[in-house]
């Protein structure tokens, strides 16, 4: 059971956009953003992990980092929900699709783990969808045999809440990412913060998908040698711990290593 919270509708600051895109025939807009991947596409493949799975997750990571991007419609009531999962489709033996749910986790290890067996299995099986029941989740696509500009999403139902995303082949370093959005709970303003968290997970190659970045400014040394300069540096955490040094000056080494 998923757990979320009830929104007082009345003292809701968006009450009345909500009810005023409610009304429209189709509330949904689609956004088309390129976002840098080259770095995330260089770690996966020196550390022989799923770039599929990499850049999945960094969608996880955004889409829980917004909180109207969790917001639908629950009979009269509006709710929040506390996670949301991604449905994805994974493609079959028979070139069709299976539909996979993939939870969101703390650390990409973990979201890597639990997704990893599941997207195996779905490879191997008959074609279908994932029929659920509640709306915890968002739908993402990769289409990697594409590099787009613009893509016009699906509609789950008319006035679905449940945002669909895709994004497509690597070119240049870059990679397309698109989202439908409902309007009457996400404005441009909120879309364009989850595609910002999109655009910094992945700038940042590792520490949203890790979980955390461990800066050592100083290499610390037991005791200095004449002539040798301390080494400030940035450890930084890359996909599925894929670790960089980064020099900030250049260094000086001792010509008397005996002293």
């Amino acid at each position: 059971m998923a757990n979320y919270r009830v929104i007082d509708k009345q003292n809701w600051p968006r009450k009345d956009h909500f009810d005023f895109y409610r009304g429209f025939a189709n509330p949904s807009f689609n956004l088309c953003v390129p976002v840098e991947a080259q770095r995330l596409y260089e770690c996966a493949k020196d550390r022989g992990v799923s770039f599929f799975q990499l850049a999945l997750y960094a969608l996880v990571r955004a889409a829980n980092g917004v909180p109207q991007l969790k917001q639908r419609l629950l009979g009269d009531d509006i709710i929040e929900y506390d996670q949301l999962a991604v449905m994805t489709p994974v493609m079959t033996a028979q070139e069709g699709f299976r539909q996979v749910w993939c939870d969101n986790a703390a650390d990409f290890a973990a979201f890597s783990h639990a997704a990893t067996p599941n997207i195996e299995a779905a490879k191997h099986t008959a074609p279908a969808p994932l029929i659920v029941n509640g709306e915890n989740f968002f739908c993402a696509s990769c289409l990697p045999w594409l590099h787009f500009s613009a893509i016009t999403h699906a509609e789950y139902y008319v006035g679905a809440a449940v945002p669909a995303l895709t994004w497509g082949k690597l070119k240049n370093g870059i990679i397309p990412v698109a989202g439908k959005f409902n309007h009457a709970f996400v404005d441009g303003l909120h879309a364009s913060r989850f595609f910002a968290r999109v655009e910094e997970g992945v700038r940042r190659a590792g520490d949203p998908l890790a979980g955390r970045i461990n800066i050592v400014p100083v290499i610390p040394l037991p005791r200095p040698f004449p002539g040798w300069l301390p080494l400030p540096a940035l450890l930084q955490i890359q996909h599925a711990g894929c670790l960089r040094l980064q020099l900030q000056q250049p260094a000086r080494f001792p010509q008397n290593l005996s002293h």
